[in-house]
Parts: structure tokens; C-alpha cells; sequence
């Protein structure tokens, strides 16, 4: 088998790697090469988040069918009625037009309210402490879950009333109970507005990005910087 180099990855294959668009990727249209470059031939620097991803998983089991009052005060009367559920949207159009990409994902939490209306949360153990920040970091996945359930591949859409983060961050305090230590961490609920009209915008910017030829880097993407220090990128 050929080595390929980086010429190799600049050549738009006649189909993209990837045929549908995940929610939790969408973090990654801050730059335009790791976009790209991950949606036609499936390159990016592989994280380490074994840890992050067995505590989030913890997190999340934990509020399985629980009332809604019991994970913040601030949501609407109801209790949680999926943890970690599979769906596909139909396809995202742009400026109109209906494109060859879909939303698939894994939902994190689904609550249904008294109303008869649902509320979507995204769990997170992150050490960030501003809020602003972490809802900058993920306000598009949840508009994508938005999608997916309002406009579902299969099914009925629902309506969603309220989306928000529940964040999980170790403080750095140790617990002690039955001969045992664990960590402890601060738990949160973080309301987020919806912002359609920019999540359209923005998917018409991340859309344009993938169908474009091979593009630049962002000058702020430290993957980028570190795969042209080392050469790979020239």
C-alpha cells in the first residue's frame, strides 16, 4: 500500500468519507483545513479523552428518568425519558436548497415536559468555568439536535422547548466515604438560547467549507500549526 502524502490529501476524492454531518463535529468549523480534511479523507489528530468520555458516560446514566426539578430548578416541569439515543435528520438544506448532508448523532438527554413538549441536555465534564465560553464552544451541537428532532429522517417531529448544558467540573476537593476517595466536581445547568438564524448561517459556512476545494488553515488551529511544524502540511 502507497504512503500518501500530503499532495494526496489536497485532491478532493469523487465522494466525501463521510456521508452525514455529527453534531459533536461541528466544534471543528472553526477551522476550514480540519474541516475539510476530516469530512473527505477522515484525517484529524486524535484526542485522548478515554477518561473524559467513561466520567461523561457516568454523568449521563445518572439522571436517567429522573424529574426534571432534580437536575435544575430553572427547566420546565418534567422528567428525563431517553439516555444516549440514535437519530437522523432529513436532509439540511441551505439558502434553500436541499443539500446531500444529514445530522447523525447520539443525544445525550431528552426530558419531556408536562406540556407535552421536550427539552434537550448535552452533558459535559469540562474544566472551563466561564459559562459564555462553554456555550460558545457548543451552542451548534445542540441547535443540531434541534434539527434532528424537529425534522426527523423517520418519525414525527417534537417540539423542542428548552436546550441547555449540564456540565460536570472537578474542583480539586477530595471526597471521603466508606474507606473510599473520589473526586469531587461542581454540577451545573447552563440554559442556552436558541439561535436559529445564526445556526443557519452558520451551517451554510460549514456546508460551503466541505463542498469547496481544499482550503486554508485557520491561523488560530493549533493541530494545523503543529502538522506544519512538523512538515506534514507545506
Amino acid at each position: 500500500m502507497a504512503i500518501r502524502t500530503t499532495a494526496d490529501y489536497k485532491i478532493k476524492p469523487a465522494t466525501p468519507y463521510k456521508s452525514v454531518i455529527t453534531p459533536s463535529s461541528l466544534y471543528k468549523g472553526n477551522c476550514p483545513r480540519c474541516t475539510w480534511m476530516s469530512y473527505w479523507h477522515n484525517f484529524s489528530i486524535p484526542a485522548n479523552l478515554a477518561l473524559q468520555q467513561q466520567m461523561s458516560r457516568i454523568q449521563e446514566a445518572s439522571f436517567d428518568g429522573v424529574s426534571n426539578e432534580s437536575i435544575s430548578s430553572i427547566l420546565p416541569k418534567g422528567w428525563a425519558v431517553l439516555h444516549k439515543g440514535k437519530f437522523a435528520s432529513q436532509p439540511i438544506r441551505v439558502n434553500g436548497q436541499e443539500t446531500r448532508w444529514k445530522f447523525y448523532g447520539e443525544l445525550d438527554l431528552l426530558t419531556k415536559n408536562e406540556d407535552g413538549s421536550f427539552s434537550i441536555i448535552d452533558g459535559k465534564v469540562s474544566m472551563k468555568k466561564d459559562e459564555e465560553g462553554l456555550i460558545d464552544s457548543y451552542w451548534t451541537q445542540l441547535e443540531a439536535y434541534v434539527y434532528m428532532l424537529e425534522r426527523p429522517e423517520i418519525g414525527d417531529p417534537i417540539e423542542i422547548k428548552t436546550i441547555g448544558l449540564l456540565q460536570w467540573r472537578i474542583t480539586g476537593d477530595v471526597i471521603e466515604r466508606d474507606g473510599s476517595r473520589g473526586f469531587a466536581v461542581e454540577e451545573r445547568y447552563i440554559p442556552v438560547n436558541r439561535k436559529a438564524a445564526e445556526f443557519d448561517a452558520f451551517m451554510s459556512r460549514f456546508i460551503g467549507i466541505i463542498e469547496g476545494d481544499y482550503p486554508d488553515a485557520a491561523s488560530t488551529c493549533l493541530d494545523c500549526k503543529f502538522l506544519t511544524e512538523i512538515g506534514f502540511y507545506q
